[in-house]
């Protein structure tokens, strides 16, 4: 069985797989296409995915990863995204940098 969650080569993050335009159904987390579901309630939120982007963590550090989910809930807009060395999260859309284009990421230490 291939890892859904290993890394992903900078080179080829645009073919990362996403759901876009509606919530996300547990088939899309067991296929990869999304980190998590909600039953009812959220919508869909207007990001253009996958998204290059850099996130903030609770340690001050930060990440390189790739947006593959956008949904509003009642807290604001949830993302699901995969950093670059691999794995998933849960995020709030202010936790996060959105960029337009890999060549924008930043190197991080």
């Amino acid at each position: 069985m291939k890892d859904i969650w290993g890394p992903i080569y900078p080179a080829h993050w645009h073919n990362t797989p996403v759901t876009s335009g509606r919530c996300a159904t547990e088939v899309d987390v067991k296929a990869g296409r999304a980190v998590f579901y909600v039953d009812g309630g959220p919508e869909p939120a207007e990001i253009e995915l996958p998204c290059a982007a850099i996130q903030h963590l609770e340690n001050g550090t930060q990440q390189r990863v790739v947006v593959i989910q956008a949904e509003r809930v009642s807290s604001g807009v949830a993302l699901g995204v995969r950093p670059l060395e691999g794995g998933n999260c849960v995020c709030m859309e202010h936790e996060v940098e959105l960029l337009k284009e890999f060549t924008e990421w930043p190197l991080l230490n």
